[in-house]
């Protein structure tokens, strides 16, 4: 077994890169366009969304937004857009 310096170590676990904070996308439903059917809250896998009293979908969560793009590419009135956020 070969006996690695401990500075070299501490190189190589300081090099990681961090892991990102905070929301990587932005959600915004258009209400008027959407039908209500629910596909986009089902779905999301972190819960960025929610339905309102009129069976809507709003954004309770958008700090968890991790832009995966699954609401706005399943929703079948188009209604739903996510939005990149660079960080």
């Amino acid at each position: 077994m070969t006996d690695v310096p401990a500075a070299q170590t501490a190189a190589t676990t300081d090099s990681k890169p961090a892991a990102k904070k905070g929301p990587r996308g932005q959600v915004i439903v258009f209400g008027n366009w959407c039908k209500g059917c629910g596909i986009c809250v089902a779905f999301c896998p972190t819960g960025v969304l929610a339905l309102d009293d009129d069976d809507h979908p709003i954004v309770v969560l958008p700090e968890k937004c991790t832009a995966c793009h699954w609401c706005d590419t399943h929703c079948p009135d188009l209604a739903i857009i996510v939005k990149k956020i660079e960080n």
